[in-house]
């Protein structure tokens, strides 16, 4: 295509038009006439590789609100189409592009984002997000938390893939950085969502919980004490019952950085729901001057603060007879 017939959305000479309003032209024309490309995924894959990322980069960076004009007019099939077979294309114009530029894209236009997502496929999802970290840790600081949560309430198979296939390094960091942000949208997911990815992830949460920061993640926690209990009722417990073992230090520091309220929350709840109606701790205590251990039941019917004036003095710990 020649220059001096494509500069009729330019106020300038053909001659004189830069490389990156040359690529914005493309770009709009790409949009105008995207109807003509579905079915022909090669032909755009081989345009798309045969461009130069920062070029392109600068173009998008430069006009954000172009990005948002021409995603409204490109069926995202054919995107996908043309990205499934070469993810590392995508993967090279990402580590240039400004991820506020997508995320102002994003979200403007949620349904273009729905329908991408049931047209990916996960597997290369995983792959651009792992090779692209500093994008991604840009784009989830500037995404709407509602848009994001929407697309996870909608796709829960395509979450629960895809978390199998993410670096669990990748999505500790991303929590680890935007604390805030994780609460926020946790707070608009269901939990049944994330749930389902638990139960059917248990391994891979084992990795991403042991590189979390305990505070964070108690932060979070803290902040909300009602969905958390929601989530538990959700999870399978024999999911993540065998992996217990290999996070149990990072539990003790969790709960370490709990607020009390918010454990006696989750209790109360569990009370409430008769779970811990259906459970009796088997307990043995002494019987002062006679030196002897009884055998007893006790029954957790809910949780308060504990009064200060009424905490055992004794700190000494011993080992129980054996015959008792």
């Amino acid at each position: 295509m020649r220059r001096d017939t494509i500069s009729r959305t330019v106020d300038k000479p053909a001659g004189e038009l830069s490389d990156k309003e040359v690529i914005s032209m493309i770009l709009e024309m790409i949009g105008r006439v995207a109807g003509t490309f579905i079915g022909y995924g090669k032909l755009l894959s081989g345009t798309i590789a045969s461009l130069s990322p920062r070029v392109v980069a600068d173009a998008i960076n430069d006009n954000p609100d172009f990005v948002s004009e021409m995603i409204e007019q490109i069926d995202p099939a054919v995107i996908v189409g043309a990205l499934d077979g070469n993810p590392q294309v995508l993967v090279d114009f990402l580590n240039e592009i400004d991820p506020a530029s997508i995320a102002e894209a994003v979200n403007m236009s949620p349904d273009f984002m729905m329908k991408m997502i049931d047209a990916l496929s996960p597997e290369v999802v995983a792959e651009i997000i792992s090779d692209t970290p500093g994008f991604i840790m840009g784009l989830t600081r500037s995404l709407d938390p509602e848009v994001l949560a929407m697309v996870v309430n909608e796709n829960p198979e395509f979450v629960a893939r895809l978390t199998e296939k993410i670096s669990p390094g990748v999505i500790a960091d991303i929590a680890n950085q935007n604390a805030a942000l994780i609460t926020d949208l946790l707070q608009r997911i269901d939990p049944k969502v994330i749930a389902a990815g638990v139960n059917s992830s248990s391994g891979w949460l084992v990795e991403v919980v042991n590189e979390i920061d305990p505070k964070v993640l108690a932060e979070t926690l803290n902040a909300m004490s009602d969905w958390t209990s929601r989530l538990l009722r959700e999870v399978d417990p024999a999911a993540i019952a065998g992996s217990l073992d290999e996070f149990t230090t990072f539990i003790e520091k969790v709960i370490d950085c709990m607020e009390p309220d918010t454990l006696i929350t989750v209790i109360n709840r569990l009370a409430r729901n008769r779970v811990l109606q259906q459970i009796s701790m088997e307990v043995a205590y002494s019987v002062p001057m006679r030196r002897k251990f009884l055998e007893g039941q006790v029954l957790m019917t809910g949780a308060t603060r504990l009064d200060p004036s009424r905490k055992p003095s004794s700190k000494n710990a011993r080992i129980l007879p054996e015959n008792i």
